[in-house]
């Protein structure tokens, strides 16, 4: 048994969603994958706002992860589909 198989579903019909989708926009997301990752070590809080002044974002203590450029990620919140029923 592979490891899909042991998976435990989360509901008894997994394709329900499948007579709701007709019609609807196809989406496909591509994964942000960096194609080199550093690990950087500052020795004093005033490197660190250097650096964050070099980089042009504001590097915190409590962030590991940060792109260079910034990644512009999009708020998918605010994005809805309307059929043409709905005003």
């Amino acid at each position: 048994m592979n490891k899909r198989e042991k998976q435990i579903k989360l509901f008894d019909d997994e394709t329900f969603w499948d007579k709701e989708w007709v019609d609807m926009p196809s989406f496909s997301m591509k994964p942000e994958i960096p194609l080199h990752t550093i690990k950087l070590h500052f020795k004093t809080d005033e490197d660190m706002v250097e650096f964050s002044r070099l980089i042009g974002q504001e590097v915190k203590k409590s962030k590991e992860n940060y792109w260079f450029p910034k990644l512009n990620r999009c708020a998918v919140s605010s994005k809805k589909y309307y059929t043409k029923d709905e005003s």
